[in-house]
């Protein structure tokens, strides 16, 4: 997305009789107006939208418009460097400390920064073994394993309903997060709160890797106050299966299909969340939003 935006600030020429940072801004607006349409927008792109605005509405007034233009790919560039590319390697450096030999970590689904950290314990000689939890519709996990399987990383594959009988070998959790709410509340992919829950159950430490800019203020004590509906569809169709007894599902007015998006895991099933800014529990996600406050990403 932001890059799709850098490319559009490239094109970008201020009309005549107005200003740049006021149309530029309309201009932005209108794009994440499309987005919305086709999907609502996750947690991060809506901070990375709300940093670029206030970069441009912070624009000087006596720069040029290819002086502007400038200074705005490059906040862009900047902002993909230090806090995605940068924030992932810094969280692998502080969760390796917690990969030790013999280990058995569970991840759930599939997770960018989870894969780069069990491929860095893998380079470093680490002996372990991973447990990759999936679930339908979307059945992530399925790629992570492949990818993982054709590093010669040890894997076991499992869907979500037989977590409760595989934790018992597990020695860490290691999760990914869409968002992290202000509360401590870990805002992920569905399922992820039934996994730290059966791993709170057994006493197995849930780790939670997330990227400073996915953090948010919002406060969000259940799943369905705010979440993203996907299509109804996709969780009737089970592979080789031919028959589907609820094919015209849509007729009956009784009936509703439910496939949420997300789910909210309270902070109570979190041992910790490592992020760029460190290791740190649930309970210090506030000092988080208000360092990101004072870098004024947010406003």
């Amino acid at each position: 997305m932001l890059l799709a935006f850098k490319e559009a600030i490239k094109d970008y020429t201020t009309p005549t009789n107005k200003t740049l940072s006021r149309d530029l801004t309309a201009k932005i607006s209108s794009y994440v107006s499309f987005l919305i349409e086709c999907r609502p927008l996750s947690i991060s792109m809506g901070n990375a939208i709300r940093f670029l605005k206030s970069r441009i509405a912070k624009l000087p007034h006596a720069l040029s418009e290819s002086e502007a233009k400038t200074s705005l790919q490059s906040d862009i560039d900047r902002f993909i460097n230090e806090k995605i590319v940068l924030a992932d390697k810094v969280i692998v450096s502080h969760a390796i400390t917690k990969v030790r030999d013999n280990d058995v970590l569970l991840t759930y689904g599939s997770s960018t920064v989870v894969e780069m950290i069990l491929d860095y314990a893998h380079e470093l000689g680490r002996n372990f073994r991973v447990v990759v939890v999936d679930s339908r519709p979307k059945l992530e996990g399925q790629g992570l394993l492949r990818r993982l399987v054709a590093k010669g990383i040890n894997c076991t594959y499992t869907h979500i309903n037989a977590i409760s009988y595989i934790m018992h070998e597990v020695t860490r959790v290691l999760l990914g997060a869409s968002s992290i709410l202000s509360n401590g509340t870990v805002y992920s992919r569905v399922g992820t709160a039934s996994v730290a829950m059966v791993a709170h159950a057994f006493g197995v430490p849930v780790l939670v890797c997330c990227e400073a800019y996915k953090f948010h203020e919002r406060v969000q004590l259940d799943s369905i106050c705010a979440n993203e509906l996907g299509d109804p569809d996709v969780i009737l169709k089970i592979p080789g299966k031919a028959e589907d007894h609820l094919k015209n599902w849509a007729d009956s007015a009784n009936l509703q299909l439910l496939n949420l998006t997300y789910d909210a895991t309270p902070p109570d099933y979190v041992s910790m969340i490592i992020t760029d800014y460190g290791m740190l529990p649930p309970t210090s996600v506030p000092v988080i939003v208000r360092e990101y406050r004072k870098e004024q990403l947010w406003i």
